[in-house]
């Protein structure tokens, strides 16, 4: 793909409509683009991207209004100040298709109607107008060509360039690109499609679908329970511990008043009785709470479950009157009954009739056909029951009034205890008795708190405990309905083995690639950095980690102290895989153990050579963007792919020699389109007549401090 042009017109700081064209002329492949820092350099890049992926370029998946909102903070502020305002981005691109150069014009244009950003998007293919189908096609293609995700990973901004490939993604992105370039990426779109087959399979089964549901519910409800749980475990957990402080507290207290001799007056004794009588009532009252939460609050909660258990012992009497009628009143008796009463002149064949018409008329057959027994009690435990229940429901705001009126009490006996010590402790002398009866007052208050907080959180625990136990039932009910739907669904695991199958083929055909990047890589390197035996080989792993290494000699000594100083994990972590591999290889051990005894048994003063990992990171920051720039230039010529590459301060962190090395040897070859956005500072005057013959085009960036606008002339910086 080659950029042709683009042009822009009330974008950001670019108020006038300006054309930029980036078509390669024969053997000058490079756009040169110069302005000072603010001047719209990257705001030129950002416009290509919106203009060909649209609302993809900013993470959105369609025009919807975040996306809108955000395009309507980068037009030109001056464009409001007109009757229509218009904003518009057009790119021209080719392509090769088949034989043939195509080529494609990108126009998305924004306009306000009724005060709503509305935009729109159109394509030209060779000048005519596509349809909607045939754009919608056209964005397909171009996805599949060049995905936004490999259009940002060729450009660069020199100043965080070598952060690229040092995050935690870094791999992750390589991998991506790797892909993408050799066409592999494709597996993994039929991965996600027999993904999404799998999910459509399960989806299908209206049975599944529902037992989904039901697992995703119960699985959310147990561990919302569970998590509950283990909150009030730690929160008990923490006052119980206060609680054990506070009595070490107050024993302490006690002891160290006792121990230091501390006498009470006569009439203090009686003020203290009058406490300890009262701390008994409140310790009463504590414990009748303590029990009334344990053994009525619970029945309390359900009054409405014990009025329905009240209801089905009634059915259930009724069930059993029903049975025993039935099976006691016969025809015959109905026969007996009618003779002693000398009614004789009924047909034999009525009397069964009339006994199912009387127990007919006694019950309600229709009623006693939806009940159940299910409590089936003795008439001792239907006593005792009914009893209970009756106890609980009839005397229900009695006991809460009873609760209540505990509460207001032990309020009450607070404030007693509390204006008695006031008492107390003004008829005290010394200065020691009253801080023991304040701190001790103190610590006991605390206490009761606690207390009462434990048995809050207690009785809490217990309710969640019982919800586990109905959660944990429902869970392992649908769990075990849910795993027999998914076993004895053949088509998804099939799709799953075809999925493991692709990883495998995927690991397999990008072996041979990854191996061709390697190769290219040390060529451009060893081209660029213009040291020798600075790096000798590169390693690119399965998982895409690149590692670097150069040929290293080391005698018998320095190999066993490496290993006694480092052990065997650390030598890998910092010599690197292919050192062990080497060292193994050189004395053909099959482990460090074996290695060991024969470097003892038979030691040599010679120096071997052994690939040993260089550390990126103890790279300085603009050998690390060589390094970058080499990999990102041995993917676009293992690839054999037209790719532009554009780069944003191309040497930030260069020195001069490699900035030379660069211009020479790299820019002009990289890609068939290389677009520069540099400063003066960067491509002075030398620089600027070593990469003069490779440019088809030049710019300059004027940023117009009085009306706020981006001007462009043609040319460059005077250097």
């Amino acid at each position: 793909m080659i950029i042709n042009s683009i042009k822009l017109k009330n974008f950001k700081s670019y108020e006038d409509e300006t054309e930029f064209s980036f078509t390669p002329s024969q053997n000058k492949n490079i756009v040169l683009i110069g302005g000072e820092n603010g001047s719209g350099k990257s705001t030129l890049f950002e416009a290509i991207r919106l203009c060909i992926y649209g609302p993809s370029s900013y993470g959105y998946l369609g025009n919807n209004p975040i996306y809108l909102n955000k395009v309507k903070n980068n037009i030109n502020n001056n464009a409001f100040k007109n009757e229509i305002v218009d904003c518009n981005i057009s790119v021209t691109l080719s392509f090769f298709e088949g034989t043939q150069i195509i080529k494609y014009i990108l126009n998305r244009n924004w306009v306000y109607v009724n005060q709503k950003i509305i935009e729109n998007f159109q394509v030209f293919k060779n000048d005519k107008l596509l349809t909607e189908d045939e754009a919608s096609f056209f964005n397909k293609y171009l996805q599949a060509n060049l995905p936004h995700s490999l259009f940002n990973f060729f450009f660069f901004d020199g100043e965080e360039l070598s952060e690229f490939f040092n995050n935690k993604n870094s791999s992750h992105s390589f991998k991506e690109a790797v892909l993408q370039l050799f066409n592999y990426d494709t597996f993994s779109v039929l991965k996600k499609h027999l993904l999404s087959f799998q999910r459509k399979i399960t989806k299908e089964n209206r049975s599944l679908t529902n037992i989904e549901t039901q697992y995703d519910q119960s699985l959310e409800t147990l561990t919302s329970v569970q998590n509950n749980i283990k909150k009030i475990e730690v929160k008990l957990a923490s006052k119980k511990n206060s609680l054990h402080t506070l009595l070490i507290q107050k024993d302490l207290l006690e002891k160290d008043f006792k121990t230091s001799g501390g006498i009470l007056e006569n009439e203090e004794k009686s003020i203290n009785s009058k406490i300890i009588s009262l701390e008994n009532e409140r310790t009463s009252i504590n414990q009748y709470i303590k029990d009334y939460c344990n053994d009525i609050l619970p029945f309390l909660l359900i009054t409405d479950l014990l009025k329905e258990t009240i209801k089905q012992i009634e059915k259930e009497n009724i069930i059993s009157s029903y049975n025993s009628i039935k099976n006691k009143l016969s025809g015959d008796i109905i026969r007996k009954s009618l003779l002693s009463h000398n009614i004789c002149d009924i047909d034999e064949s009525k009397y069964n009739e009339l006994a199912t018409t009387i127990i007919n008329q006694m019950f309600n057959i229709k009623e006693l056909s939806t009940s159940k027994e299910i409590l089936m009690l003795s008439s001792e435990q239907q006593n005792n029951v009914l009893a209970i229940i009756n106890a609980i429901c009839s005397g229900e705001n009695d006991l809460k009034n009873k609760l209540l009126n505990s509460y207001n009490r032990i309020k009450e006996i607070s404030e007693r205890i509390k204006a008695l010590r006031d008492k107390l402790s003004s008829s005290v002398t010394g200065d020691f008795v009253n801080s023991y009866l304040v701190k001790i007052n103190s610590i006991n208050d605390k206490i009761h708190s606690t207390e009462n907080e434990i048995l809050s959180l207690n009785y809490e625990l217990n309710s969640y405990v019982e919800k586990e136990k109905t959660a944990l039932y429902n869970y392992s009910r649908v769990k075990n309905t849910y795993t027999s739907f998914m076993q004895n669904d053949n088509n998804l695991n099939l799709s799953s083995n075809i999925t493991e199958y692709i990883d495998t083929l995927l690991s397999e055909l990008t072996q041979n690639k990854l191996k061709l990047l390697e190769k290219n890589f040390i060529e451009i390197f060893n081209t660029i950095i213009r040291k020798s035996d600075y790096v000798s080989s590169i390693v690119i792993d399965s998982n895409f980690e690149c590692t670097l290494y150069v040929l290293k000699n080391y005698s018998t000594q320095d190999i066993l102290n490496i290993i006694n100083n480092l052990g065997v994990k650390d030598i890998t972590k910092k010599y690197g895989l292919k050192f062990v591999e080497d060292l193994l290889l050189k004395y053909r051990a099959k482990s460090f153990d074996d290695l060991l005894v024969l470097i003892n048994s038979t030691p040599s003063y010679n120096c071997i050579n052994l690939r040993t990992k260089v550390n990126v990171n103890d790279l300085s920051k603009g050998e690390k963007q060589i390094y970058i720039l080499c990999l990102i230039w041995s993917l676009i010529k293992s690839s054999e792919k037209e790719i532009p590459f554009i780069l944003d301060t191309p040497y930030a962190r260069v020195d001069e020699t490699h900035r030379k090395s660069l211009t020479n040897n790299y820019l002009p070859n990289i890609s068939n389109q290389v677009i520069l956005l540099s400063t003066n500072e960067e491509i002075d005057k030398s620089i600027y007549k070593i990469i003069k013959p490779y440019i088809c085009h030049e710019y300059l960036l004027l940023y117009n401090e009085k009306e706020r606008k981006t001007e462009i002339k043609k040319g460059y910086f005077e250097v």
